[in-house]
């Protein structure tokens, strides 16, 4: 059962929310990466990233932007849905 969201209210973000989401989009970044048998400097110039930016989304250091997750999608060759997909985002509202 899905929970209700009350839009009334702001969206609040459990304790640490933030941080286990970034974390986890970084993490499989870099699964998606290795499986493509990219390192992060080939990966970060195919996306147009500079690869110290690059390594910081996937260490969940970077909160990326919009414009740069279809960068790394296409850089990927994989749909902005599917990428976007891998985290779940139920479990981090309150």
């Amino acid at each position: 059962m899905r929970k209700k969201i009350n839009y009334k209210q702001p969206v609040e973000l459990k304790k640490n929310a933030e941080q286990v989401i970034l974390e986890t989009f970084g993490n499989n970044l870099k699964a998606l990466r290795e499986k493509k048998n990219l390192s992060q400097e080939a990966m970060a110039f195919i996306a147009g990233l500079s690869r110290s930016y690059y390594s910081e989304i996937e260490l969940g250091k970077r909160n990326v932007s919009l414009v740069n997750i279809t960068k790394i999608a296409i850089a990927l060759e994989i749909d902005l849905n599917k990428l976007l997909s891998l985290i779940e985002i139920k479990k981090n509202y309150k």
